[in-house]
């Protein structure tokens, strides 16, 4: 299994170590690719295709919600649709279903660990309205023995409305992180990579192949991103949304990647990351992977894909404060989108093919600073 595929190549050659971090498997690449051969693809049951948009001011950041529907254009191939339908959904936004997970595998340990990182996410969720639910997993490494590691997951509190579990769950995972980060200390300091590489120097030069970083996927391993679908179906009258805090460096197949993303946008999913601001190591990390991701036929940075095609949201946070500002400001942008919906006719109602999306400001709004956030395609279903 892997989800995290050899991104540790750049550094680890500096000192004779391979990284092959754990990741979820994929299909094959000719198999997937041949089920789901365009990306970013929605598919509707109804004769309205409709399409969730945020406006933000691109200075501020602020959300902008006071469009008409004469400020939008909907082009389906390149062509206007006219619309036949748009709502400000935000202002009676559904409760949310918020699964909160926290990747203790990658960087972000680094700031979890510390109290005053979990104490300003805690005053961000505190601010939810009390019919939102929230929901606590964690990822983390566990060592099994000289440059061996196994990727677990658990679920520390199910979606509720309790917040004192909630938080309580929070700080328990702050904890946890805290105990763990010596353990792991490997992934995320160069220091501690280069003494472990001169340890395994010495071994290579006795044994003539020196022992890369083995990491393995535990059998129970589950990936939240993979289960929000039937999250959705469980919880049909709430959003369901998957914040995750993470280094972004996951990467998956080119055809599962379509996959997953048919499947969170089929289902109403949003997917939202809070990205941790790279370090050293991290920009070397990120290098080998922009690099070798696309020979490897692989997607690399997969939360901020999947964000984008299902009109989530990506911040990025480095600062102990900046974690409060990301979850007010992914919160405020679920709350604060436009419903844009075209009617197809009957011409269309057999038509499986992919028809990409793009929504724009009409001339009106183009002096306006302004960037728009939507999904990008969609394929009609054949009715019944």
């Amino acid at each position: 299994m892997s989800r995290r595929p050899t991104l540790f190549l750049l550094l680890c050659g500096l000192v004779g170590l391979l990284n092959a971090a754990t990741v979820r498997a994929q299909l094959p690449a000719t198999t997937s690719d041949q089920l789901f051969p365009v990306e970013d693809v929605v598919r509707v049951n109804t004769r309205v295709v409709f399409i969730d948009t945020l406006v933000r001011d691109k200075k501020t950041g602020a959300p902008v919600t006071n469009l008409s529907v004469e400020s939008f254009q909907v082009l389906d191939d390149g062509k206007p649709r006219k619309l036949s339908y748009f709502s400000r959904e935000g202002v009676t936004r559904r409760p949310l279903a918020l699964m909160l997970v926290l990747d203790l595998s990658t960087s972000g340990i680094l700031y979890l660990e510390k109290p005053e990182v979990m104490e300003h996410i805690i005053a961000a969720l505190s601010r939810l309205k009390p019919e939102d639910e929230i929901g606590v997993m964690q990822r983390w490494y566990e060592p099994q023995g000289p440059l061996s590691f196994e990727m677990r997951s658990r679920m520390v509190s199910n979606l509720t409305r309790d917040r004192a579990q909630t938080f309580a769950a929070l700080r328990d995972v702050q904890q946890f992180a805290k105990q763990n980060l010596p353990q792991v200390k490997i992934f995320f300091s160069f220091k501690s990579l280069f003494k472990e590489a001169w340890k395994t120097g010495i071994v290579g030069a006795a044994t003539g192949m020196p022992p890369p970083v083995i990491t393995t996927a535990a059998r129970d391993l589950e990936y939240m991103i993979d289960k929000a679908p039937l999250l959705a179906r469980e919880h049909p009258t709430s959003q369901v949304v998957v914040m995750e805090v993470t280094d972004d460096f996951g990467a998956e197949g080119l055809g599962k990647t379509r996959k997953t993303a048919h499947e969170l946008i089929d289902s109403g999913v949003t997917v939202c990351g809070m990205v941790i601001k790279r370090t050293f190591m991290d920009k070397g990390v990120n290098l080998t992977g922009s690099i070798m991701s696309p020979l490897m036929r692989v997607r690399f940075h997969t939360i901020s894909y999947y964000g984008k095609q299902t009109g989530g949201e990506v911040e990025t946070v480095g600062r102990p404060e900046e974690f409060a500002g990301a979850v007010d400001n992914i919160v405020s942008g679920l709350a604060a989108r436009y419903s844009l919906g075209f009617t197809l006719d009957e011409s269309e109602r057999n038509d499986e093919r992919v028809h990409q999306l793009e929504v724009k400001l009409t001339p009106r709004e183009t002096t306006r600073k302004l960037t728009v956030s939507a999904r990008r395609s969609y394929v009609p279903k054949a009715q019944p």
